[in-house]
């Protein structure tokens, strides 16, 4: 995909406000876990790739077992549907999950592949920085500070800084979401900035406007800090940030 970068319009709202507790719900069909090493703490969802049901009419089963009958029935899904594939058990069924959780069998020959924001999601540290990875983008955050990722839906991922997470204060720092270049419904957002662009979709940065960290732990605002500092340069219109921009789009 050849990266590109185009003139959008961009917000910004006012980050540290009064306190505003809020707890987020994570909206993935995953399973996620977290765990805390060297680089960020990570919540990552169970291998699988996304596709799409696409079927002329009625509806595509999720079984219980890889064969035709009624009886083994476990959900309904339909044209549009996503169901993530952990593996193909032979020439007509693959195994995984739906968008609901439900683990079982469908007929593969019903699902068509679909975009995926987190395809190929992997961590590293490299000089000081920790970075995120996915088939269509990097992008690194500081290295020493504990931080995590939520895929929250194909086209969504979230960051947050996970001490301020923990401790019931949100702690969103900012969320990745790959937009089709036909549509602007990011416009009307409070905070955002065009993080970058390729060929088939405009990745978009949404940032808080109200406090996301325990405002009276001071070590807390200092990190958060430093980790919103750098992903407000996820800017490619803006010349200044743009040479060193921390989200770069995969060609």
């Amino acid at each position: 995909m050849e990266a590109r970068c185009c003139k959008d319009s961009r917000k910004r709202g006012n980050l540290f406000m009064a306190k505003k507790f809020r707890k987020y719900l994570l909206l993935s069909p995953a399973m996620l876990a977290a765990f805390v090493s060297a680089v960020p703490v990570m919540a990552e969802t169970k291998a699988a790739d996304a596709y799409t049901v696409k079927v002329e009419s009625g509806y595509l089963a999720v079984r219980s077992e890889p064969s035709f009958d009624a009886e083994n029935e476990l959900e309904a899904l339909y044209t549009g549907d996503i169901f993530y594939v952990m593996y193909d058990e032979d020439d007509t069924y693959a195994y995984g999950y739906s968008e609901s959780g439900k683990e079982g069998y469908v007929n593969k020959n019903y699902l068509v592949e679909a975009y995926n924001i987190a395809s190929g999601i992997r961590t590293h540290a490299s000089e000081g920085m920790a970075w995120l990875e996915t088939d269509y983008f990097s992008m690194y955050l500081p290295g020493d500070i504990e931080w995590e990722y939520e895929v929250v839906d194909n086209e969504t991922i979230r960051i947050s800084y996970t001490p301020a997470k923990e401790d019931g204060y949100g702690g969103h720092v900012v969320t990745i979401k790959a937009y089709d270049w036909s549509d602007n419904g990011y416009a009307d957002l409070p905070s955002w900035s065009v993080a970058g662009l390729s060929n088939e979709k405009k990745f978009i940065a949404i940032y808080p406007t109200d406090v996301q960290f325990n405002p009276e732990d001071a070590g807390q605002a200092a990190e958060y800090r430093r980790l919103l500092e750098v992903a407000e340069r996820m800017d490619c219109e803006d010349e200044k940030l743009a040479k060193d921009n921390p989200f770069d789009v995969k060609e």
